[in-house]
């Protein structure tokens, strides 16, 4: 039995025995999430591992304003959107955006769990200035989800496009709000695009995505220069996820 396999082996008994015993009910950092069966080994077991999006949790639930409202890009399963509902006061407003319409059911069941009534959305759709419609790639993990740039393996689907402009209107043009984005490399379009309303953001906790932009012949070096192009700092860092404060 080689690596992998040997790995793979133990992580279906964990998650098996788990199934077993409470169902798809999984604890996240005292929350209950449900996950579907098609969420795949690889999530269900950083789950249980305590390793699901660990470093995104640990600085939502550190530096997360429970007053400003949040726009949240790149929901997936809607697991760490459970979280960031949790440290938001009630009336606070959330706006979940998620591009795999497959995944549609299971980031609502947990983006809304807790929820006020209104308080928050989930929205299907993608981040993406050139057009109404994006193309949007669905591999076999939920992570392997990205804009369709005309390789990789996955089925393409057509999604709503939007760009953050809309997003900040469609939760009433606030002052202030807090971003939370993972959206496999995506934000590099975002700094470079939409830096006018990026500048009404005074907190964001962003996951960069070297190997994505590498792809596109950019770099990480070049992701830094329109972090500080768009007034924000670099005020924490957990592996490669970034808390951004306006300067």
């Amino acid at each position: 039995m080689n690596r992998n396999a040997f790995r793979d082996f133990f992580r279906r008994s964990r998650v098996a025995r788990h199934l077993a015993a409470r169902g798809p009910v999984f604890d996240y950092h005292g929350l209950a999430v449900t996950m579907p069966q098609s969420a795949g080994l690889a999530a269900m077991n950083a789950l249980l591992r305590g390793k699901y999006e660990s470093e995104e949790a640990a600085l939502i639930a550190k530096h997360l304003p429970a007053d400003l409202p949040v726009i949240e890009l790149g929901g997936s399963l809607g697991v760490v959107s459970r979280l960031i509902r949790s440290r938001l006061a009630p009336g606070t407003r959330h706006l979940v955006v998620e591009a795999n319409p497959d995944l549609i059911e299971a980031c609502s069941r947990n983006a809304l769990a807790g929820a006020a009534p209104g308080a928050t959305e989930v929205l299907n759709a993608a981040l993406f200035r050139d057009g109404p419609e994006a193309r949007f790639r669905i591999g076999e993990e939920t992570h392997s989800n990205a804009l369709d740039i005309g390789s990789g393996a996955g089925r393409v689907v057509a999604v709503p496009a939007v760009t953050l402009k809309d997003l900040h209107q469609r939760i009433g043009s606030p002052s202030a709000f807090s971003l939370v984005a993972d959206i496999e490399g995506a934000e590099f379009a975002l700094f470079e695009k939409d830096a006018e309303t990026l500048a009404k953001a005074a907190l964001a906790i962003v996951e960069l995505h070297p190997k994505e932009y590498a792809k596109a012949c950019r770099s990480e070096g070049e992701m830094d220069g329109l972090i500080a192009a768009a007034g924000f700092r670099v005020t924490e860092r957990l592996a490669d996820v970034v808390l951004l404060r306006s300067t």
